[in-house]
């Protein structure tokens, strides 16, 4: 049963970067069960289920009569962790990059402030250790991306918002993908570094304003990271 489940999430993993990559754009119709089951190696059956999930994730309509086809990126449940992981690896759209940062814009200054309300002094310990984490990496002792996500997780985490709480799963997965972007740029995150210990201190402070403002210039900081790593991108493949 493992085995089958594994191969599951595996074929359904490889359509849906199929479709994510642009293989089969939205409004397409994907290959007959014959060819797509013969292509991954798997049952009819199997590659049924595998649909049947695309299909919850809102990525692809399934009709007797019609066949399968892609539906729109707006019906895409775009925040679904799987959705989310399966860009990793892929070329980014702008728009998509764009669309994110403006989340950030919205949600972390707000999340930030709650935090600097609301932190216990745990949660202070533990924002820290993820901080005192990402220092010891740009020395070598780490993996920075990592401990930079601890620290933003902790960060929503200490806002004490149960849907904020949810969200962080979904933010963290974006967070992972644009910093794999953004961290290229020379000194990206040691230049960085700085501005976390000012959201810390805020925090610690619990000093709302000065919190939000810390995290408003990270955000900035990393927009202007990620627009210079896609040019440079855009000039490579050019």
């Amino acid at each position: 049963m493992n085995k089958l489940k594994n191969l599951h999430g595996q074929v359904t993993e490889a359509i849906g970067r199929a479709i994510l990559g642009g293989e089969w754009p939205p409004g397409a119709a994907l290959p007959t069960e014959d060819a797509l089951a013969a292509r991954y190696g798997v049952s009819r059956l199997l590659l049924r289920e595998a649909m049947k999930s695309l299909a919850a994730k809102g990525m692809v309509s399934v009709r007797p009569s019609a066949g399968t086809r892609v539906l729109p990126r707006d019906r895409w449940q775009l925040l679904d962790a799987d959705l989310l992981d399966w860009h990793l690896g892929l070329p980014v759209a702008p728009g998509f990059i764009a669309d994110f940062l403006d989340l950030r814009r919205m949600i972390e200054p707000q999340a930030a402030r709650l935090a600097a309300q609301r932190a216990t002094p745990a949660q202070c310990a533990t924002l820290r250790e993820a901080y005192q984490r990402m220092a010891a990496a740009l020395d070598g002792q780490g993996d920075y991306v990592a401990a930079d996500m601890a620290f933003h997780a902790a960060l929503l985490a200490a806002a004490q918002n149960r849907f904020l709480h949810q969200l962080g799963t979904a933010l963290e997965k974006l967070l992972t993908l644009s910093t794999s972007i953004s961290w290229r740029y020379p000194d990206a995150a040691r230049g960085s570094l700085p501005l976390h210990a000012a959201l810390l201190a805020a925090v610690e402070r619990h000093e709302p304003e000065a919190a939000a403002a810390a995290i408003t210039r990270l955000i900035e900081r990393h927009e202007n990271h990620l627009h210079g790593m896609m040019q440079a991108q855009q000039g490579t493949t050019a």
